[in-house]
């Protein structure tokens, strides 16, 4: 089987790491994998098996590539190669793979990264979804709130699949020798609100003296963030270290895992966290991602979003509770059995191969 994807870039993204896991789990069962970006060069941030082909639009990084070279890029790859399917995360992407692909005949999956309500909300990006909507022959969805964010027609033609988990050389959280640290793994925009959780934490450092957090991510918020933990007093407890390779180790001995965004597609962080078997709190962001993976009370604890009194008190409860965190953690782990590679990766390839089906007739 030949699959496509067309993405805008590979750096570092929860998008992205899904696509490097799909990738490389489909080159170890004899499939054909290419990826080609239409917003930057051939380069990737996630470690790519061989077998995968990285193509880029043009052979030099730079921004602003008209839409035409980009469908023309698309349809000419598509022309050539004949892909069995091509696959977008990507809103405008997805809207312009479409148009490429008219007439080929090859199916076109577009599947949800974010929540709907909150992102692509421009003129054109409306535009670019209803495209999507009327042309995409299937579309995957993180959650069943997500899912049902979009028209009945689109929901028909839909699968919910959680993202898939690689835990090859994944460390476990081992309650002995944890650090007194807090961390929190996301880009630094405001969708991932680390302001909330400074605030939470600065109302927790007065309790709980000895704890330090740890931000690790990168973003257009960087200076804005470090000005406000500063005005905290808080410069020698929060630390902005950056994005990292091999995130897991940074953070597996840390005591406890806060997300804090507003929305989510499905947060990757969350699930690597759980699945190292560290205690987490989580927002109950839109549109029901974090419930997806947490039962509250029993793997983890979700607090109300935007809200710091409460997400203060949660992280305060399973610092000092720790018999409570520890059980949590150790259930956190089994989400494992819902994201494992093969079984993600195999519902992905079976989704596939209907929707070619159909597409073709069989």
């Amino acid at each position: 089987m030949k699959c496509l994807f067309v993405a805008s870039s590979m750096n570092f993204g929860g998008a992205e790491r899904v696509m490097s896991i799909l990738s490389n789990a489909w080159c170890d069962k004899g499939c054909e994998v290419k990826i080609l970006l239409t917003g930057t060069a051939a380069e990737s941030n996630y470690a790519l098996k061989s077998q995968v082909e990285l193509l880029s639009c043009y052979s030099e990084k730079k921004m602003g590539i008209p839409h035409i070279v980009i469908i023309r890029a698309i349809r000419s790859l598509c022309r050539r190669w004949k892909p069995d399917v091509v696959i977008s995360f990507y809103n405008d992407v997805a809207a312009l793979t479409a148009v490429a692909i008219t007439g080929l005949h090859i199916p076109l999956i577009y599947s949800e990264r974010n929540d709907p309500n909150q992102v692509n909300q421009r003129k054109v990006d409306k535009v670019y979804r209803k495209i999507v909507e009327h042309r995409a022959d299937e579309f995957v969805f993180q959650t069943t709130g997500a899912q049902e964010c979009y028209p009945e027609k689109v929901q028909k033609r839909s699968a919910v699949i959680l993202n898939p988990l690689d835990v090859t050389g994944f460390p476990t959280h081992d309650f002995a020798v944890e650090r007194k640290e807090i961390v929190t793994v996301g880009r630094l925009e405001p969708q991932k609100n680390q302001k909330l959780l400074i605030n939470a934490f600065s109302e927790l450092a007065k309790k709980i003296p000895d704890y330090t957090l740890v931000i690790y991510g990168e973003g257009s918020l960087r200076k804005e963030l470090e000005k406000f933990i500063e005005s905290k007093g808080l410069k020698d407890r929060i630390f902005l270290p950056g994005a990292k390779n091999n995130i897991q180790e940074y953070i597996k001995d840390a005591s406890l895992f806060v997300l804090s965004s507003d929305y989510e597609g499905i947060p990757n962080a969350l699930i690597e966290a759980m699945a190292i078997g560290l205690p987490c709190v989580s927002t109950d962001c839109s549109p029901g991602g974090a419930r997806e993976l947490i039962t509250n009370g029993e793997n983890g604890v979700i607090v109300e979003c935007r809200n710091s009194n409460e997400l203060a008190t949660a992280m305060a409860r399973l610092l000092t509770d720790r018999e409570s965190a520890k059980k949590m953690g150790t259930n956190a782990k089994k989400i494992y059995t819902r994201v494992d590679k093969n079984l993600v990766c195999n519902r992905w390839l079976d989704l596939i191969r209907d929707c070619r089906g159909r597409k073709n007739g069989v």
